[in-house]
């Protein structure tokens, strides 16, 4: 083998590792990787291409919140977010960023125009490092015929990643962590005003 092949079959060995590893080799990629991940369910690769410390935030709480609920015997908590409950061994084994794409990926609907569907507009770079992707959202009801969005990407270590918004985070404590707790602690009144003397 030539010089040439050599340099042609290690380019081309190289390019299989980056696509089995699911990296993402510019902005505009981990955006699309991203919304394809949502829209299939694919907590796989959501995984992939998520900046896992702004999904760790989210994956953590999860689990802590998890270990808490399942101690009270609820499961409120675990069915909003699983499509299973799951079990105690499950929890253990599972990874922040695992609970994170867990809590990311609905249930694929029926009706396959039913699926949200996010197309990019362009890219405003940041510098080397950082590059935020607008998009427009279609099919999400009572947003009018269409609403526009930004999300953060990051290269890490020549990988680009999509960073989560902070929306999020606010949307998992507003919508289902509080919520819970309050549940929760409504729950622990009743019962004790069923034990109060009469």
């Amino acid at each position: 083998m030539n010089a040439n092949a050599a340099v042609r079959t290690l380019v081309i060995v190289l390019n299989l590792a980056v696509a089995s590893f699911g990296w993402a080799e510019s902005p505009e990629q981990a955006a699309t990787k991203y919304f394809e991940a949502l829209e299939k369910s694919n907590k796989e690769a959501l995984a992939e291409v998520v900046f896992e410390p702004s999904a760790n935030r989210i994956g953590k709480s999860i689990l802590a919140a998890g270990s808490m609920f399942r101690r009270k015997g609820q499961t409120e908590f675990f069915e909003m977010i699983f499509e299973r409950v799951p079990s105690p061994a499950e929890m253990e084994a599972m990874t922040p960023i695992e609970a994170f794409a867990e809590y990311m990926c609905d249930p694929l609907p029926e009706d396959p125009a039913d699926v949200t569907k996010r197309k990019i507009l362009g890219v405003v770079p940041e510098g080397e490092e950082i590059a935020h992707v607008v998009y427009s959202v279609d099919g999400i009801p009572n947003l009018g015929e269409k609403s526009r969005d930004v999300i953060t990407c990051v290269n890490q270590e020549g990988k680009w990643r999509v960073v989560v918004s902070t929306q999020v985070w606010e949307a998992y404590m507003n919508y289902l962590l509080r919520p819970a707790m309050a549940r929760l602690s409504d729950g622990k009144a009743e019962q004790t005003k069923e034990g109060e003397p009469q």
